[in-house]
């Protein structure tokens, strides 16, 4: 039998789906390792990004369902997922980020009970906990919110924490750093100026984190967009983009992978902007798109732009957190998906096929002190 170079090899296995890859890991020896290896992980997900193959969407209402992108036309027939269902049959599961086929999940309700997981190898790892004991006994925690993403600086996983605070009659907020390489977490400096809760939606894109901040003290000072970048943990300030009108609502998102800020005016418009040439001497903000009421065949109060199509011609968009619409870039219209079995979306995100692993280093690899139940149970 006539081997094969790796590198004929490695351009025919990251053209297939991640089940027929651990079909060929067994094999031999020789595939394994070269399908394990860290160069080819990033080659198969450089590969899915690119061509947006193996791609799904994730929607939760109370439950979990999944869709395959491919497949999102007027009339759509969700998969519930199993997974989540029989493990955590009494509680609510929120998705707190998507990322290179991983999702960070948590139990909404319960501070520290947060974990990541690979749909397409079925492995996921509990975080340890990011609270000492008491370590907040003379505060009053108001909320909190977990955001995920990637650390391009180190090769990193990265989960952030941010927590807010009533402290006498002043509200503030701390920050954490959960690292999959060292599977612990810490506290890096903070912000001079408290984020914007609201501001935050899947905010994590090139390397680092956004949120909008008042650069001042009082109610009326100039807010701006901060970057906390993942690697470095250094903060830079990016001014928002120039809005046209009074406005109630300014969030921001990741639009496959280019940071956008979506604002929404007392007129019921609509406007997108993306931050384009991100980091360097040209960064600025450029108008996406405006939509208008006038425009969408049903009225409407938020949008949320999810992903493109594959020929980049259209914009899936979650609008009031209800329906699912297809927006056409040139014609200025929409198409509304009809999604059996589901009322609303309380979240949409996407995620593609990847073999990334989730192990940790054996050496600092704990139990969660915290469990769901008394019974001891290992997510695997």
């Amino acid at each position: 039998m006539v081997q094969l170079p790796d590198e004929i090899l490695e351009e025919i296995f990251c053209r297939l789906p991640v089940k027929d890859l651990f079909r060929l890991r067994c094999v031999s020896k020789s595939w394994f390792a070269l399908i394990s290896s860290p160069y080819f992980i990033k080659l198969h997900l450089n590969r899915s990004v690119q061509t947006k193959s193996n791609l799904s969407l994730f929607m939760r209402d109370y439950n979990h369902f999944r869709v395959d992108f491919d497949s999102l036309n007027d009339d759509v027939r969700p998969v519930e997922i199993d997974y989540i269902t029989s493990r955590y049959p009494k509680h609510e599961i929120s998705i707190c980020g998507s990322c290179n086929g991983l999702l960070c999940m948590t139990i909404v309700g319960i501070m520290d009970y947060v974990f990541l997981w690979n749909p397409s190898t079925k492995k996921s790892i509990i975080l340890p906990s990011a609270t000492a004991a008491g370590e907040y006994f003379y505060e009053i925690l108001r909320s909190w919110a977990y955001r995920f993403g990637y650390d391009n600086t180190n090769n990193d996983y990265k989960v952030v924490k941010l927590m807010y605070f009533k402290v006498r009659e002043n509200l503030d907020y701390k920050i954490k750093i959960y690292s999959l390489k060292s599977n612990s977490w810490h506290s890096p400096k903070k912000f001079p100026y408290r984020p914007k809760l609201r501001s935050i939606g899947d905010s994590i894109t090139g390397g680092a984190m956004h949120w909008i901040s008042g650069m001042g003290s009082d109610s009326k000072s100039k807010r701006s967009v901060v970057a906390f970048d993942l690697g470095t943990e250094k903060y830079r300030v990016i001014p928002q983009p120039e809005l046209s009108g009074s406005h109630f609502c300014l969030y921001l998102d990741n639009l496959e992978g280019c940071l956008s800020a979506t604002c929404h005016y007392h007129s019921s418009n609509v406007d997108i902007f993306l931050l384009k040439e991100y980091g360097g001497k040209n960064e600025h903000w450029s108008k996406f798109i405006s939509i208008s009421q006038t425009i969408s065949t049903r009225v409407f109060h938020t949008v949320k732009a999810i992903a493109y199509s594959k020929c980049g011609k259209k914009v899936l968009f979650l609008m009031d957190y209800e329906r699912l619409v297809w927006y056409n870039l040139e014609q200025k219209s929409d198409e509304e998906i009809r999604v059996h079995g589901m009322d609303g979306y309380s979240e949409v995100y996407t995620c593609m096929e990847s073999i990334v692993s989730l192990d940790v280093p054996a050496a600092v690899r704990k139990p969660n002190p915290r469990r769901i139940s008394k019974k001891k149970k290992k997510l695997v």
